[in-house]
Order: C-alpha cells, then structure tokens, then sequence
C-alpha cells in the first residue's frame, strides 16, 4: 500500500513542499505528473501573499509542473473571501493594504477603495500581506488607522518561509510589529484557519473529507489546519521542519515523508507517527 493509494484529493503547501525559493524540491515534478496522471486532483495551497494564482501558475510551469490558476488558492484569495463576506456592503469603503500589487488588486475586486498618506490613517481596514519592501511608514500608517477604529485583517502569520539563504522572514514577523504598535490582534485567513481549505473545497467540489489530504512542511499552519478542517495530514520533512521536532510537539501529523516522492513509495518506506513509542 502507498499514501498514494489512500486518498483522491491532496492539498499541496508550495514553499518548502515543491519548492525553495527558486529552486524545485529533487523529486518534486515527477511526483506531481505522475499524481495527475494517476487521476488524483491536486490543490496548491500556499500562504505566501506575495504572489496572484496566475504568477504562481508561471513559476510552476518553469520548473516543468503544468497548472492552471484554478489549481491554486492563496491567503491572498481567503482573506478577500473572508472580508466580502463578512462585510456585506464595501461600497465607499476605504482599505490602506500593505503587501504587493497582487494583494491590493484583490481587494480592490472585492470592492473596496485603496488609499495611502494621510487618508489611509482614516481607512476603514488595514490589511496586512508580507512583502519585501515593508516599511517604517507602513507601521506607523496601519498603527494610526488601526487606533482610529480601522477593521484589521491580514493574509497569514507565518513568521518566516524557507528560501535558498535559509529561513527568511514572512508576514507574521511584519504583521507582529502592527500587533505591537496597535494594540490589536489582527483577524487572519490563512493556513491553519479553517478558510483556506473551505475555499478549496469549495472551488473544487470535493463531497467527502475522508479522501483529502494535505501536504505541508510546517506543524503549526499545515497540519494544524489539516486537523481542525478534519481532513488527514502528511509532512514532509524538505522545509521548515525536521524529525527531531517531532520529539517535542502535540501537533502530529498523520504521516511523516522525507519528501514528495515518498507518496509512490510502499508503506515500509514511510513514518506513521502513530507507531511511534509513547
């Protein structure tokens, strides 16, 4: 028996899963054709806010993996799902977002006005997606927007993400220091929270939980999630964690693989921490 065999739908974390940085995991694309072909739906799931589904469609396709946009679900797509429908009426609403062009035009689409300066420290929202040009002035404007009565919403709250120097940070260490400044806790959408995989099934149709998985490199938003959307959850041990985290954590996975591969391989070739000793 593979973990291949056992589910029809698996949900796939991109950084530290498929990928790190720019450079393909070893194994990687053989593993994603070869699951398509088996007739397996495959789902990207990705809290990186940094990128649209269509820049990630580009980025997968030079490393040889075909997808479509419709493959992929970003926090960038939870939170805009979030926000609209939680806040029926956006119309006149103003919005300061800190994050890239691809964040700010997704929640532009959902109706609400950009601003920046001195009106953004009026915005009705602040939200937050990480970005590499994050700035003293963005603090500063979301903290002043935020003490006056602005909604706070943001992507994700993964502190760091792997990358080909090494651990680098992520939205949550930019989105810590707006918490700080403010006082505030920001309303988030991605992995662990229940949204991401509700859009992804949604979108997907997908009628029984019991044949989805997920896939990621990280306890603390993919199997966490994986757990508290009730679906089941494999590690894979290419990204940000190591098997001796396994010693010291309450959050355990399903099944632990070194790497995507390990899905074709036979059963012997796996962890499954329950047999683990207690």
């Amino acid at each position: 028996m593979r973990i291949v065999d056992l589910f029809e739908a698996f949900f796939i974390d991109l950084d530290g899963v498929v990928y790190i940085g720019e450079k393909p995991i070893s194994g990687a694309k053989e593993t994603l054709l070869r699951l398509r072909s088996l007739g397996k739906t495959t789902i990207y799931l990705t809290n990186d806010p940094r990128s649209s589904p269509e820049d990630y469609v580009k980025k997968l396709e030079n490393m040889g993996i075909p997808s479509n946009p419709e493959d992929i679900i970003t926090s960038i797509m939870a939170i805009a799902h979030y926000i609209k429908y939680q806040h029926q009426d956006l119309i006149q609403k103003k919005a300061y977002v800190v994050g890239t062009q691809a964040l700010k035009r997704e929640i532009n689409r959902i109706g609400l006005a950009l601003v920046e300066g001195e009106e953004a420290k009026m915005a009705d929202f602040v939200i937050i997606g990480g970005h590499p040009g994050f700035h003293y002035d963005e603090i500063k404007i979301s903290t002043l927007a935020i003490r006056n009565g602005a909604l706070f919403y943001a992507t994700n709250r993964d502190p760091n993400v792997p990358s080909e120097e090494g651990y680098v940070p992520a939205t949550g260490s930019e989105l810590a220091a707006i918490e700080v400044a403010s006082g505030k806790r920001a309303i988030t959408a991605g992995k662990p929270e229940a949204i991401m995989f509700e859009v992804a099934i949604a979108k997907n149709h997908l009628d029984s939980k019991e044949n989805i998985a997920i896939i990621g490199d990280r306890l603390d938003t993919d199997i966490m999630g994986g757990k508290a959307a009730g679906i089941s959850t494999i590690l894979v041990l290419s990204g940000s964690t190591k098997s001796e985290d396994l010693d010291d954590t309450e959050i355990m996975p399903d099944f632990v693989i070194n790497n995507l591969g390990d899905l074709l391989s036979d059963k012997d070739k796996f962890i499954n921490p329950k047999k683990f000793p207690q």
